[in-house]
């Protein structure tokens, strides 16, 4: 398959989409913490901890090693994905989150969802 024909692959399916459908989207990226949980999670094998998502997530909000962020500030991330963002994208129906284990379990992101997220990982890295 060409590139060209990704592209209006790519095109088509954008057009497909209902105003409500990219509302929605937009509102869930709307939030700095959920686009970097969104980042990370995508492509990751089940289940995430939450540890490890918060890690990566103060690495990318810092852009620095999650080592280098203080334990109050990746507290205070762990904190908001729990009784946020993780809830907010669970009931979105993009993960399931197991918020007794601290774990999401599952993950599925898809259109439009994700040729928003390539964008934003274009601008924000």
């Amino acid at each position: 398959m060409t590139d060209d024909s990704v592209a209006d692959d790519e095109q088509e399916q954008d057009r497909d989409e209902s105003p409500s459908e990219i509302d929605e989207t937009l509102s869930l990226l709307s939030d700095r913490y959920r686009r970097h949980a969104l980042a990370c999670l995508d492509g990751q094998p089940e289940p995430v901890p939450i540890e490890r998502l918060t890690d990566e997530v103060a690495g990318r909000e810092f852009q620095q090693p999650p080592d280098q962020v203080s334990m109050i500030t990746r507290t205070e991330i762990a904190t908001a994905l729990h009784h946020n963002h993780l809830p907010k994208l669970e009931q979105a129906g993009i993960i399931v989150y197991d918020s007794n284990d601290g774990e999401v379990t599952k993950i599925n992101i898809k259109a439009p969802l994700t040729s928003f997220l390539d964008q934003v990982r274009r601008h924000e890295g």
